[in-house]
């Protein structure tokens, strides 16, 4: 799938962006997940705005580490069509991240 996007690390531990596809194109946030009760539970929340402005939690991101020591987010979107997962990994600037999806 192609898969465009970044997001942004602001200073209270969110994160807002876009993410964008050929078939979808939407701002997006993702910030802490209020009911994390568990390790495997997610650590965030991604939400998008709908047409008529109200907020849609549409997936869920986890931190993650890579082998080589990498902070990255894992993240599971679904617009409807189907589950899409990627990874978010920082950039050369500074807590930005650029959405990598997953090969199938």
């Amino acid at each position: 799938m192609t898969l465009e996007g970044t997001i942004t690390r602001t200073n209270d531990n969110t994160f807002t962006g876009w993410i964008a596809s050929l078939t979808f194109d939407v701002d997006i946030a993702i910030s802490e997940n209020p009911h994390k009760k568990t390790e495997k539970h997610p650590d965030f929340e991604i939400t998008a705005k709908s047409t008529r402005n109200r907020s849609i939690r549409i997936g869920s991101a986890w931190n993650a580490t890579s082998q080589a020591g990498n902070d990255y987010l894992s993240v599971a979107i679904n617009f409807g069509t189907g589950e899409i997962r990627a990874n978010a990994v920082k950039t050369e600037n500074e807590g930005e991240y650029r959405f990598i999806p997953y090969s199938n």
